[in-house]
């Protein structure tokens, strides 16, 4: 039994023990990365453009259903009170 209970308490402390050992976080690819993406933006926004402008006006007519089915439900909400 004791060396179950011991297998048992290593097993459970292992994934713990593993994330301390992880190495540190790659924040020098990481602020390079930034830095790219960054960098290639505004080229990306030249060719990304028509889609850019779909996007956008089919998020604005989302956002105007959203409100027209805010409005009919609290218009239901009055009516049934």
């Amino acid at each position: 039994m004791p060396v179950r209970n011991a297998v048992r308490r290593i097993l459970l402390w292992l994934p713990v023990l593993a994330a301390c050992a992880a190495p540190a976080a790659p924040d020098a690819q990481l602020a390079l990365a930034s830095s790219a993406v960054e960098q290639a933006a505004p080229v990306a926004m030249e060719y990304a453009a028509p889609e850019w402008t779909a996007a956008r006006e089919l998020a604005e007519q989302a956002e105007v259903d959203a409100k027209y089915a805010q409005a009919l439900a609290e218009h239901e909400r009055a009516g049934a009170r």
